[in-house]
């Protein structure tokens, strides 16, 4: 059996990053494959640490890791998600790993985004692997723009793949733009698992017995007045309130969790990708707003909203509709149409 290694982001706090992980590790599965997930623990950088120390002297230390911040028990509920995982840890690359292993994905999440993969290229661009043996599997950029250095990094680094594919319209632009190459987009892996088999993944320990409101905003943003009112029926439901930065009196839910609660909820709002997509994908009534504060990183939300059909479900866009919240009329062909295209990138990558 042929052996792939997916190199993504890793850690215990984002539920999106988690669940795609898993998601490309079961297609993997699914085609035959034994997968395991890649991790490297980060070599020791000159020109990282100079600027943390420069940082540090101004008074502007870095900010401690979200997963230090986190309640013990949403730690605990990301660690029992993670042993559906299987990992192997590496403490620097090893020029020997391609012997391990027939092919690498890299992807999907933001695997690309220049704040992530700084000091790490040759990692998230698979210049350890032969070029043979590299997949590019709907990873994102996730900026709207890149400045001239990044725009050399992301350019020498896509070039070593036999052929591309990323995650939204945006990348495949700049990739097009900056490295003169045609990039595929597909959707993301959490999208081809069927709904069916995401909810035999889910766990309702936290879910409420009652209808409530699911909201999971990360950006500083909150949900519009208008639409709150209407989805909790003027405050005769409950909202439970989720984000990524462990807010006072947040569930402490895991993956499995975040699926159940969105699943089961009457009504979600959301600034996050995937929780548009989980609720696209269970059909529950949604509101995508656009995320508060910094860059918002949009366009990953557009791409998806326009395969899935559901531009009307952004608040504050023309086509905004709230009565069409609960409305898929277009979402489950879209779906099987997006899983098809996804496979057949994913097979051809095999034999580029």
């Amino acid at each position: 059996m042929e052996k792939i290694g997916i190199i993504s982001l890793y850690g215990r706090f984002n539920y999106g990053n988690r669940l795609q992980n898993y998601a490309t590790l079961k297609i993997c599965e699914r085609e035959g494959f034994a997968a395991e997930s890649l991790t490297l623990n980060k070599k020791t950088s000159i020109r990282r640490d100079a600027k943390r120390a420069v940082k540090k002297i101004l008074g502007r230390p870095e900010p401690p890791r979200l997963e230090e911040t986190m309640d013990s028990r949403r730690l605990e509920a990301f660690d029992r998600f993670n042993e559906l995982i299987p990992v192997r840890h590496f403490e620097c690359i090893d020029r020997n790993i391609r012997d391990d292993y027939s092919h690498f994905i890299v992807g999907s999440d933001q695997v690309w985004n220049p704040r992530f993969f700084a000091y790490n290229e040759d990692w998230f661009f698979l210049r350890f692997a032969a070029r043979e043996q590299r997949i590019a599997l709907a990873p994102s950029i996730g900026v709207n723009e890149l400045t001239h250095t990044q725009r050399v990094m992301v350019s020498r680094g896509v070039k070593g793949f036999p052929r591309l594919s990323v995650r939204e319209e945006k990348g495949a632009e700049l990739i097009r733009r900056y490295a003169g190459i045609d990039a595929t987009v597909i959707c993301d892996p959490t999208l081809v698992i069927p709904a069916e088999e995401w909810l035999k993944v889910a766990d309702d320990r936290l879910t409420p017995s009652k209808p409530y409101v699911f909201t999971y905003l990360l950006g500083e943003g909150s949900a519009p007045r208008d639409v709150m009112e209407e989805a909790s029926k003027r405050g005769s439901l409950p909202v439970i309130a989720l984000s990524d930065r462990e807010g006072r009196g947040e569930l402490p839910a895991g993956p499995a969790e975040f699926l159940a609660l969105i699943a089961d909820a009457s009504h979600v709002i959301t600034d996050s990708f995937h929780a548009a997509l989980f609720s696209s994908m269970f059909q529950v009534p949604l509101t995508v707003i656009r995320r508060g504060g910094g860059n918002s990183m949009f366009s990953r939300i557009e791409t998806l909203a326009g395969i899935l059909g559901i531009r009307d479900k952004i608040y504050g866009t023309p086509e905004f509709d709230l009565g069409r919240s609960s409305i898929y009329d277009k979402t489950r062909s879209a779906i099987a149409s997006e899983r098809e295209a996804f496979m057949s990138f994913f097979r051809g990558s095999f034999h580029a």
